[in-house]
């Protein structure tokens, strides 16, 4: 398997390359998304080349010539990596209109605002589920309704509720000065959010918050006070943020490993059938939903040679999907890529996503993946636009991994659409109240105490860079 772990590393190197272009930050939108493709599409073929792992499901696989699709696989990785690059840098005249798909906030929120509202969203997102859970006989009868019979599909807009509380409870509390009660108050307020998604099923929130809560303390904290007074502006050459920003994502995934485990424990007595009694690298990739490169290979061998491109009706379904049926009245249920990639071989509710590299291969075959790199890095870099502000305000940056992470992770979906309704609109019309009712007296104070500068900008006429302090003399 020499010959794939050569393609993998390739893969990196122009993975590297396309980071040390864009990424003016560590934790910018830009580099999010470069992490979400790095873990799907680098690690994942590093575990198949290195012999750690075979592909998932097993059984789909047993005939197939792995070391061919992976060699393929990671030709067509480099191919979206630096369409993403043209994209972000060659469309930039678009950058600045694609940014109203993101929150922009005119200046941060006052910390007992936060406190308030976060209170305020978690007593509606608490009353939501509690009623979810008396109509389905209590939390364990609610998850099994959301994962198992997948009978809660009219509800799932109220999701959106524990999401937006946590992250005001994130912001809350980095706003405010150190006060223990009000801290644990707010990180209590996170937890519960975190507690009642797992109950719809989801971990998003859970995961998010941690990821919030670690990374952030490197914006917000000592340390990123520290590694901001850098006079080079690399925050990783600072060893002890870089000590801690690896961490991050080692909690993250043991986090998201210990809930797939609860919930597994709470639905069945043990781990679910598709990973009990699989090695520790298979039961740790298919937990924490890392097995999306698989699901890629199965769409580079079996189309269009056994079943035709749908020829962007994917896309068509998933954006008149995304229209709220009151609008349009009944329509039929969106079925998502991943969900029709795995009834194709098994007769199965959940599906078996591939990526956005997956979902506009299947649509357009070759030419589609450059056309998804090229929107995907325009996206990408209009959210690095609109979320310039992260290193000044933990609410940004909380609703920055949101959409980097949940609406357009690594680059744009057939999904992406519904999402961005279910989960971006409410942040979008949460913005626009707190930009039509805050005021910018407490950012003017913060601008003539400490002018800010653009970090990272290249001349390239987006105006992308990233807002911070500059550093007292």
């Amino acid at each position: 398997m020499i010959v794939p772990l050569l393609a993998v590393a390739a893969s990196g190197v122009v993975w590297a390359l396309v980071y040390r272009s864009l990424v003016h930050h560590p934790l910018d939108a830009m580099a999010l998304t470069l992490y979400y493709l790095a873990l799907q599409l680098l690690w994942r073929p590093l575990m198949l080349a290195t012999g750690l792992d075979t592909p998932f499901p097993t059984q789909l696989f047993d005939v197939r010539d792995t070391e061919s699709l992976l060699l393929l696989g990671q030709a067509v990785v480099v191919g979206f990596l630096l369409a993403l690059w043209a994209g972000a840098r060659l469309l930039s005249p678009l950058v600045r209109p694609v940014s109203v798909l993101f929150p922009q906030f005119r200046g941060p929120m006052a910390p007992r605002t936060l406190l308030v509202l976060a209170v305020v969203l978690t007593a509606v997102a608490f009353v939501a589920t509690a009623a979810l859970w008396v109509r389905y006989g209590g939390p364990a009868g609610l998850l099994q309704a959301s994962k198992v019979d997948r009978d809660i599909a009219d509800s799932r807009a109220l999701r959106s509720i524990p999401m937006l509380a946590a992250l005001l409870g994130v912001a809350a509390f980095f706003s405010v000065r150190v006060i223990p009660l009000q801290r644990l108050l707010m990180f209590g307020l996170i937890a519960v959010n975190g507690y009642l998604s797992w109950t719809w099923g989801a971990r998003d929130v859970p995961v998010l918050s941690v990821v919030a809560l670690l990374a952030g303390s490197l914006i917000f904290g000592v340390t990123g006070r520290r590694a901001a007074r850098r006079p080079d502006g690399q925050w990783l050459r600072d060893p002890r943020w870089r000590r801690r920003f690896l961490l991050v994502p080692v909690l993250a995934v043991l986090l998201a490993f210990t809930l797939r485990t609860a919930r597994d424990t709470v639905l069945w007595g043990e781990l679910a059938p598709t990973i009990v009694g699989q090695g520790a690298v298979r039961q740790v990739a298919v937990a924490t939903n890392n097995t999306f490169y698989d699901a890629l290979l199965l769409y580079l061998d079996d189309w269009p040679d056994r079943f035709d491109l749908t020829g962007g009706d994917d896309f068509v379904d998933g954006s008149v999907a995304a229209v709220p049926s009151v609008l349009v009245g009944p329509q039929e249920p969106f079925v998502s890529p991943a969900v029709q990639l795995a009834q194709t071989y098994i007769d199965r509710n959940n599906g078996f996503p591939a990526t956005a590299v997956g979902d506009w291969y299947v649509n357009f075959g070759f030419p589609g993946i450059v056309l998804g790199g090229l929107l995907s890095g325009l996206v990408a870099r209009a959210g690095q636009l609109a979320f310039r502000r992260f290193l000044r305000d933990p609410l940004v940056w909380g609703f920055s991994l949101v959409f980097m992470i949940r609406i357009f992770p690594g680059g744009v979906w057939a999904t992406s659409a519904p999402k961005w309704v279910a989960l971006g609109l409410p942040i979008l019309a949460f913005t626009w109240l707190v930009n039509l009712f805050v005021r910018r007296a407490r950012e003017d104070r913060e601008d003539g105490s400490a002018p800010t500068q653009t970090v990272g900008g290249d001349g390239d006429g987006d105006g992308v860079g990233t807002e911070r302090k500059v550093p007292a003399r």
